[in-house]
């Protein structure tokens, strides 16, 4: 009777998980075809359309789970590089109205972690762009032009700067890629 204990005890866990998969609400699992529609879709490239359903899904279950999820999702495709539609800007602001919601969050941790991530892009960004020296390699062919302390300065900052960007756009590519895979 004891060898019998465990497997009897394994098969009722499985059943049960079984069971709990199609006790789910209409809601719950019409958000998981929608979830996975729209990551097939952005898989394939089409991030307008997955952005679409997304925001029709929440459109029409307002204050649900998926609901509130579509919003983190939306941020997450908004950060794919290959999205030409999306931005920078548009994630960060998905991410923090799905911060602001004051539901059970799925994808807190993540939602804070990229949200950080693009406010810290938006700033260098922001920073580049109002830095009256360009965003080029300088060559300087004679060596009194750079006997400003000043302009090497700026330019020491301007290459931190640009390392930091690059730095956390890789970081930010990496974590867009991992959360958009399902991978912890």
């Amino acid at each position: 009777m004891r060898v019998w204990k465990p497997l009897v005890i394994i098969v009722v866990a499985a059943g049960c998980a079984h069971a709990a998969r199609y006790r789910s609400s209409p809601v719950d699992r019409e958000w998981e075809s929608t979830l996975q529609a729209a990551q097939q879709l952005a898989a394939n490239a089409q991030f307008g359309a997955a952005d679409s359903v997304l925001a029709e899904y929440a459109q029409r279950q307002p204050g649900t789970t998926g609901a509130r999820e579509s919003m983190f999702w939306r941020g997450v495709f908004a950060l794919e590089p290959a999205n030409s539609t999306g931005s920078v800007h548009s994630a960060r602001t998905a991410f923090d109205t799905y911060l602001a919601d004051s539901g059970t969050l799925v994808h807190r941790a993540e939602a804070s972690a990229l949200g950080r991530a693009t406010r810290v892009i938006d700033s260098l960004a922001r920073a580049r762009a109002t830095d009256s020296v360009p965003a080029v390699h300088l060559v300087v062919a004679d060596d009194t032009l750079r006997s400003s302390a000043h302009e090497l300065e700026l330019l020491k900052n301007m290459k931190r700067l640009q390392d930091s960007l690059d730095k956390t756009t890789a970081e930010l590519d990496r974590i867009t890629k991992r959360v958009s895979t399902g991978k912890p």
